[in-house]
């Protein structure tokens, strides 16, 4: 692996931890990892070493209640996250780099999109199975919502969060096609921590989502990506992306993979997928 820095910066008042790969001339811009939910950066570490290789500076970071940044175990809060990129963005433009692209996967590729309609810095995105828009049940809707309102009542006299545990619902989750790695996934302790405490309502945009608004003023080039064999999210939700977006586009599925394409059977096709677009795309402003 190439020489990786450890680095921190702030956002919304968190310490966020990432780390760096950085190009020995900047000329192509910089390219951010955006993990998804209940996932860390660890899981990007090896497409961003070979596509530094590539001469990119490459920027991976753990989201606010992940990893090894701070804030509430398992919160996924999209506008905080697009802040966390807003943020890394700020950081990098310190170290020197003025264009960046976006990679991101599930809720990090949501995150990506929010931020993608505002900041002017962005040149390209990469966006892989991501909720566009997911409304749950009125059952289930019903229940976050009174889940909601109990949660302020305990955050107000004991100071705890709400958490729910989802260990026995993440027994049946196929996010991969290839069953060994969809194992070896959930058997991380990391990923069994996150579910065994589920955050109400702080994880809630993991489930209940609707970023339509951002997407159509998204007019940068995005490359859409996600798994024909997708169990998590509905594959319909690419091609709505694909469709909501304004600027130059592209849609792939992914034959023989599930959710997490980055780590299933045709991981090695992904990742040509998003070299060759960041190759075609980002272009350094310098």
């Amino acid at each position: 692996m190439s020489n990786v820095e450890q680095v921190t910066f702030h956002s919304e008042g968190l310490e966020i931890h990432g780390c760096l790969w950085k190009a020995d001339r900047p000329e192509k811009g910089a390219v951010l990892f955006c993990h998804g939910a209940f996932e860390t950066r660890e899981n990007w570490a090896a497409f961003a070493d070979r596509l530094s290789q590539e001469g990119f500076t490459v920027f991976t970071f753990d989201f606010a209640g992940h990893g090894a940044s701070q804030g509430l175990r398992g919160s996924v809060n999209l506008r905080t996250w697009a802040y966390n990129i807003r943020d890394a963005m700020n950081y990098l433009q310190g170290r020197g780099c003025s264009a960046f692209g976006l990679v991101g996967w599930e809720s990090g590729g949501s995150a990506a999109v929010l931020a993608a309609a505002h900041d002017l810095r962005l040149s390209c995105a990469v966006i892989i199975s991501a909720p566009v828009y997911l409304l749950p049940t009125l059952a289930e809707r019903v229940a976050y919502v009174l889940a909601s309102i109990v949660a302020k009542l305990k955050m107000a006299f004991l100071h705890k969060p709400l958490t729910l545990s989802r260990l026995k619902q993440m027994k049946q989750l196929r996010i991969m096609s290839d069953e060994a790695a969809n194992e070896a996934y959930f058997a991380d302790s990391k990923v069994q921590e996150i579910y065994n405490a589920f955050p109400i309502p702080e994880g809630l945009d993991n489930v209940w989502v609707d970023i339509t608004g951002a997407a159509e003023k998204v007019n940068i080039p995005v490359l859409v990506i996600q798994g024909a064999e997708d169990k998590i999210i509905p594959t319909n939700q690419g091609q709505k992306l694909h469709d909501l977006l304004q600027g130059r586009k592209e849609l792939k599925m992914v034959d023989g993979s599930g959710h997490a394409v980055h780590l299933d059977l045709q991981k090695d096709t992904v990742y040509t997928m998003i070299s060759t677009w960041m190759k075609a795309n980002l272009i350094s402003k310098s």
